[in-house]
């Protein structure tokens, strides 16, 4: 077995050997590249520090050249079939290179209107948010509007995969992850090869989006 690539993670804002962590998911870890303000790299977790995974899983993660690898290539699709238009839904791949820390996937860094590091949705809906239910919704509709117009599968529409752009009054949702254009769970990608399907699907997944953002920011004061 091979060693580990990676001392252990610190909490979020924290700096792991003179990187500065922006965010951690299951999978991987995205710090802001210490050579340019403008650019995040995302580096895979070593498998012991992954959750526990059941069976099918492991065997999509055998397969699989990587998460980076696979977020380099539906970026790379996407970016050829739409062109820049892109741009302003999905944050910018620009390549996996080598670090002193191990390879990154390099992408360019979301800010919103005050020139500020873009929060994840996530943090909007459970760190507290200037925006209102109302206009975050309305920010999982443009998107929406997007997946359909462009069909494109993006299924795993959960808000740790999405910053908040844009002002408070007119929040704009860029998704920072489309892994899940190319990779999901299912055995059959049905979803993927049908037009119908996909849509159904993608709808079926934006309106969960959108209440769970309602449920979550019920009790919220209101914005000021």
């Amino acid at each position: 077995m091979s060693a580990k690539p990676h001392a252990p993670y610190p909490p979020l804002g924290a700096h792991w050997d003179g990187l500065t962590v922006l965010a951690r998911g299951a999978n991987r870890l995205c710090a802001l590249a210490p050579d340019d303000a403008g650019h995040c790299l995302k580096f895979e977790l070593h498998p012991d520090e992954r959750p526990a995974v059941g069976l099918r899983a492991r065997l999509r993660r055998s397969l699989a050249a990587g998460e980076n690898a696979t977020e380099w290539r539906a970026w790379q699709r996407l970016r050829a079939r739409i062109g820049p238009a892109l741009d302003g839904w999905l944050a910018p791949c620009t390549g996996i290179v080598a670090t002193r820390w191990g390879p990154a996937l390099r992408c360019v860094l979301v800010r919103d209107a005050d020139g500020a590091i873009a929060r994840s949705l996530y943090a909007h809906l459970f760190e507290g948010t200037r925006s209102s239910p109302e206009s975050l919704c309305a920010a999982v509709d443009a998107m929406e509007r997007e997946l359909l117009a462009h069909d494109v599968p993006l299924f795993d529409l959960n808000a740790g995969n999405f910053v908040v752009a844009g002002s408070a009054a007119q929040p704009r949702l860029v998704c920072v992850d489309a892994k899940s254009t190319l990779s999901g769970k299912e055995i059959l990608p049905f979803s993927r090869w049908s037009r119908r399907l996909m849509h159904r699907k993608i709808r079926r997944r934006a309106g969960r989006l959108r209440q769970r953002i309602r449920a979550a920011l019920a009790d919220a004061p209101p914005p000021h």
